[in-house]
């Protein structure tokens, strides 16, 4: 899959932010990445992303309603979730938004990239 997709990733962490962009980039795929989500969807570049990773507690928007904003600008890209405090409720509410993953932090690195992978092979672009 090398040099397939663009894969935004927003978190505030800034450490988790270079820490995916270099594992990524190593994998050879390309990373956007951004600090909130107002900011991805700030993005002139937001129709292109083909996978987003989003952190769900955030300053500001989290990932849960990020996705709804995705959703309500008509952008259906697959979603994969991240969160250090997994509630059944997040997960319910993440699914009823139609999110592909959902993924315990800090997530290791084979696994989410594996889950990229994955979506990436399904897409229907």
């Amino acid at each position: 899959m090398p040099g397939q997709g663009v894969i935004s990733v927003v978190d505030d962490d800034a450490e988790v932010l270079a820490s995916l962009g270099s594992f990524f980039r190593s994998a050879g795929l390309t990373i956007v990445p951004f600090a909130t989500a107002e900011a991805l969807l700030d993005w002139a570049g937001l129709a292109t992303m083909d996978v987003l990773i989003t952190d769900l507690h955030m300053p500001g928007m989290d990932g849960l309603s990020l996705q709804s904003a995705l959703l309500a600008r008509g952008l259906t890209m697959p979603v994969v979730l991240m969160t250090a405090f997994p509630t059944d409720a997040v997960r319910d509410r993440a699914r009823e938004l139609g999110m592909a993953a959902f993924v315990v932090k800090p997530p290791h690195p084979d696994d989410l990239l594996e889950i990229v992978e994955r979506i990436l092979a399904n897409r229907t672009r």
